[in-house]
Parts: structure tokens; C-alpha cells; sequence
């Protein structure tokens, strides 16, 4: 295993939380849907990425590797997957940009859901084990969606927001 590699996995993610925690505190209390739900999106898929990367560095400093690090990691990795997911889409802000007439709304599942289907799709082939010895790579390709996701959500979350006036114009 590469630990530099799943360690840079949670630098990559961290940067996301950061930026969605900046954009949470600079926007002093979002009441807008849009950018309640994509803050949250960012947030979740960047602590995912965090403890998905993290997980098999430490579990595997107990000596487990092979398919008995992959398996009980991967088995982590989409059960928070799978209860972020579900916990995001019930929050009333998911049900209203689901129903939104916005565009850029609209389009976030053309690159969203298979970004999901690879993230949890790679989980589970490492958990049937199809492929002998591909457990690693699996698990590197579900962290990578991750973090593309996480990017994607950030990049979303910028540009839905309308542009604030200049200090010196009334907006009008």
C-alpha cells in the first residue's frame, strides 16, 4: 500500500472541508437552499474522503493487508457513504434543489450520480472481490470519484451564487 498516496487522499479532501467551512462562516448563517445544500455536500464528501483515505493507513499498521484490508475498509467506506447520502437527500434544502427550476441544479446529477454509481461501485467490487488482488485499485478509484465529487460540489456551490453588487452600487 502507498500510504503517501491515501495520505495526500486526505489532504486533497481536507482543502474541500476548509474551503466549505470558509464559505459557511463568510456567509454568516445561508438561508438559501442552494448554498446550504452544496455546503453540506462539500463538507460530507471531503470528512468521507478523509476517513475512507485514512482508514486503510491505520488499520493496516496492525499488520492486515491484502484482501483482509480492502474488504472490512471497503465495508466502512460505503456504509458512511451510504448513510451520507441518504442523510443529505431527507434534509427539506435537498428536497427543494431537487424540485429547483435552476440550471446549474438541474445539471448537477448529470455528473453527480455517476460520480455515486463509481464511488459505490467500486466499494462493492471490492467487497465481491471479482478480481483478485484489484481490492487496492478499486478502493484508490472510489476515493478518487470521491474527491472529484467533492470538487464538483465546490465548483457548483461557487457558481450558483448570484454575483453580490459592488460596494459603491445599490444593486439596482
Amino acid at each position: 500500500m502507498e500510504t503517501e498516496l491515501f495520505v495526500h487522499f486526505a489532504e486533497i479532501a481536507g482543502v474541500f472541508v476548509g474551503f466549505g467551512a470558509l464559505i459557511s462562516l463568510r456567509s454568516a448563517r445561508p438561508t438559501d437552499p442552494h448554498d446550504v445544500v452544496y455546503i453540506q455536500g462539500v463538507l460530507g464528501v471531503g470528512v468521507w474522503v478523509v476517513i475512507a483515505a485514512l482508514l486503510p493507513i491505520a488499520v493496516s499498521r496492525y499488520g492486515v493487508h491484502d484482501r483482509a484490508l480492502w474488504a472490512p475498509c471497503a465495508l466502512v467506506a460505503i456504509a458512511l457513504w451510504v448513510t451520507f447520502a441518504i442523510a443529505l437527500n431527507r434534509t427539506e434544502g435537498s428536497r427543494t434543489i431537487n424540485r429547483s427550476p435552476e440550471r446549474l441544479d438541474r445539471l448537477f446529477p448529470v455528473v453527480g450520480l455517476p460520480l455515486h454509481v463509481v464511488i459505490a461501485g467500486s466499494l462493492v467490487l471490492v467487497l465481491v472481490g471479482p478480481w483478485p488482488g484489484a481490492g487496492e485499485a478499486l478502493y484508490v478509484t472510489a476515493l478518487v470519484a470521491g474527491v472529484v465529487f467533492g470538487g464538483y460540489t465546490l465548483l457548483m456551490c461557487g457558481m450558483g451564487r448570484p454575483a453580490a453588487p459592488a460596494p459603491d452600487q445599490d444593486g439596482a
